[in-house]
């Protein structure tokens, strides 16, 4: 399954609502996070002008991500049936020059010049894991078109000298070029056996292994615990008589919990065990805490000592 939102991302989000500003490492994880966030909402951009094109047979993947010889992930993938397209989606901001001759990116913006690889050199390594991977599959071949797309109105592209400019594209143009090549191509599949293709692959979709406080070296001292007060936004809330109330601001909750369970699965790669969560949301009990595992939305895997709780709206991905 693909996940409606990238898991990396709300594991960045989980972890910076748990860090400190002042910790060394907040800087550059907290850039990081901006970094995805702002691919998402690239590819959350693209998805209204995909669907702005005249077609109704046509199966859009976002994200899908395939691990087999070698892992690979697309931004966009259109299935049509006689064609398919694979999008890489840019969602960067200034004046940016692409270089014929050393295939690269410079942008120029704010006085200061990044260079960044042609996307089109991603796009179409792309391509070919996905050509091998649906050739080990005896699935179909289809004209593939690959293409990078700039999302963001405040980029200029500059493209005069660039001899496959014609596959630099912003987003407003998706439309016409996807109608275009399906005008030139006459169905070599089913509508049918196109959705069985876009659920095959949906199905293969596998997130990356990235156990977030291990890849950052962050220790579980450093993780600030505590059911966070969704009023005055303070990690102080005390079970009370079948509630969490504020000591702060005196807001009581029946629910406050919810949001730090689902917060400590990202953290976990979704493994809570009742010490865990006694820690994480500062509950003494051992019986009260597994009173509310056991009414919150989890999944207790095992009975014994090793039992844990896999949180429901994770459990396709980690």
């Amino acid at each position: 399954m693909i996940p409606p939102s990238s898991i990396k991302l709300s594991k960045h989000e989980a972890l910076l609502q748990r860090l400190s500003e002042h910790h060394p490492l907040y800087p550059m994880i907290y850039e990081r996070y901006r970094r995805f966030d702002s691919g998402q909402t690239g590819e959350a951009n693209l998805e209204y002008y995909l669907h702005q094109t005249q077609l109704t047979d046509l199966q859009l993947l976002n994200g899908l991500r395939i691990e087999k010889q070698y892992p690979f992930q697309i931004d966009w993938l259109v299935l049509g049936l006689g064609f398919r397209i694979l999008l890489e989606v840019k969602n960067i901001t200034g004046t940016i020059y692409f270089d014929p001759h050393s295939r690269q990116l410079i942008r120029e913006k704010d006085d200061t010049k990044n260079i960044f690889p042609d996307p089109l050199f991603q796009v179409e390594r792309q391509y070919v894991h996905l050509r091998n991977f649906l050739l080990s599959q005896n699935i179909k071949q289809l004209p593939t078109y690959t293409a990078a797309v700039f999302v963001n109105r405040n980029a200029e592209l500059q493209l005069h000298d660039y001899p496959e400019r014609h596959r630099i594209m912003i987003a407003q143009a998706i439309p016409s070029f996807i109608e275009k090549l399906a005008s030139n191509h006459y169905a070599e599949i089913s509508c049918s056996q196109n959705q069985q293709i876009a659920s095959f692959l949906t199905n293969q979709h596998k997130e990356a292994f990235f156990p977030i406080l291990e890849k950052y070296e962050i220790a579980w001292e450093d993780i600030i615990k505590g059911v966070r007060c969704p009023h005055c936004q303070q990690y102080a809330m005390k079970r009370d008589r079948m509630r969490w109330q504020c000591p702060l601001c005196g807001v009581r909750s029946a629910n406050a919990h919810l949001q730090t369970l689902f917060e400590l699965a990202l953290l976990t790669e979704n493994r809570i065990t009742n010490k865990l969560a006694r820690e994480f949301l500062q509950v003494a009990s051992q019986d009260l805490i597994k009173k509310i595992l056991n009414r919150s939305p989890l999944i207790c895997i095992g009975k014994t000592k090793g039992a844990y709780y896999k949180h429901i709206d994770l459990i396709d991905y980690l």
